[in-house]
């Protein structure tokens, strides 16, 4: 079967998903106990779970979200825009060393490009973890 799929600009992959919860403590024992998954890091208001390479974070009562990794926000925000992409937010640094924007689909998905740069050293991470572990932590 030929793949008639066009080539997307910016979006490399997929590094981040956001789900809420009701209850932090209740969901992370699930996640990590019953499902298996290893946990990267926790804090009063939520977890983060890796599942093959891609973060899931179970956050208190968050609206779900899917991420989007790009190279540069602020090129893929305006080449977006200029298609006509709806965002809530205009791209802005991030405390954690991230850079996002979000935006929504045409049924309201919420979806956010964003680029893991760290603070430090200026290395662009590929994925969460990266900037975690090999960054955050190691700058420290």
């Amino acid at each position: 079967m030929k793949n008639t799929a066009k080539k997307n600009g910016h979006i490399k992959r997929i590094p981040y998903i956001r789900v809420g919860v009701s209850d932090v403590k209740k969901s992370a024992a699930f996640y990590e106990d019953v499902l298996g998954l290893e946990k990267l890091t926790e804090w009063p208001a939520g977890a983060i779970f890796d599942v093959a390479g891609v973060a899931l974070g179970v956050e208190f009562k968050a609206k779900p979200d899917v991420c989007l990794l790009v190279d540069d926000v602020d090129k893929a925000y305006r080449n977006l825009k200029d298609k006509g992409v709806k965002f809530v937010t205009e791209p802005k640094d991030q405390p954690w060393g991230g850079r996002d924007a979000t935006f929504v689909d045409p049924d309201g998905n919420i979806f956010v490009i964003e680029s893991f740069k760290c603070k430090v050293c200026g290395k662009m991470c590929q994925t969460y973890r990266e900037l975690l572990e090999e960054h955050l932590r190691k700058h420290r």
